[in-house]
């Protein structure tokens, strides 16, 4: 039996992960599925305050409080950031890191410095001139999506552990991104520089950046593969 920890990205809760959590626990696995704070059913939780490192903690928290080991540590989109933080405080209890079309940080970066040659305008100011508290999310169609607190796009990640670093880590990409996305070609970049780092590569022909609702088999195939 292995131990698989999900977590969403940005906007999500941990119910984005429920049919592979599914498919994973009908194959003998254990699995968790987080929402970090102010998100999913967590929205209560909301505060402009909410930084990465909160994230971070909600990650280490569950590994402290469920007693993990030897974890699988998996994220989407946005929490590239987050479990590459994680792995920088427990890196001895992860197996393994898992990036789904993830964000790959490098020391001293944030969302913003690495989004930022790839939009526009990443983060819309007030009539102030001010940077809002929250960035809302870009499909309004899901009321189950949430608005992300600004300084978790903002604030740096610091990578220094040499025992994180030597962890191993794969990058799972989707092939078919439409160009008319504002995030293909940043997330294109993720995938060439988890290839130019040696890191093992796998894909998927179809589904886009959200494989987990889309394409929920063959995600799980490729995670128990691992």
């Amino acid at each position: 039996m292995s131990t698989y920890l999900l977590v969403h990205g940005a906007w999500d809760g941990g119910f984005v992960w429920k049919e592979v959590a599914s498919l994973l626990r009908q194959a003998g696995h254990a699995v968790y599925t987080p929402s970090l704070t102010g998100l999913g059913e967590r929205t209560h939780l909301a505060h402009p305050d909410i930084d990465l490192h909160t994230f971070i903690q909600d990650i280490v928290g569950v590994f402290t409080y469920e007693q993990l080991e030897d974890v699988i540590l998996v994220g989407h989109s946005f929490s590239g950031m987050v479990i590459t933080g994680v792995a920088e405080i427990v890196p001895d209890r992860i197996k393994q890191l898992v990036y789904v079309d993830a964000m790959l940080p490098r020391h001293g970066e944030s969302v913003a410095t690495l989004s930022a040659p790839y939009l526009d305008n990443p983060y819309p100011s007030t009539a102030d001139g001010d940077t809002p508290a929250f960035i809302a999310p870009p499909n309004l169609t899901d009321p189950r999506k949430s608005p992300m607190p600004t300084r978790s796009y903002m604030q740096e990640l610091s990578i220094t552990n040499e025992r994180a670093a030597a962890l191993p880590r794969i990058y799972i990409e989707p092939l078919d991104h439409p160009d008319s996305w504002p995030m293909a070609a940043f997330f294109r970049a993720m995938a060439l520089r988890a290839r130019d780092a040696g890191w093992r590569h796998m894909s998927l022909e179809q589904g886009g950046h959200w494989l987990m609702k889309t394409q929920p088999e063959p995600l799980s195939k490729l995670l128990l593969n691992l």
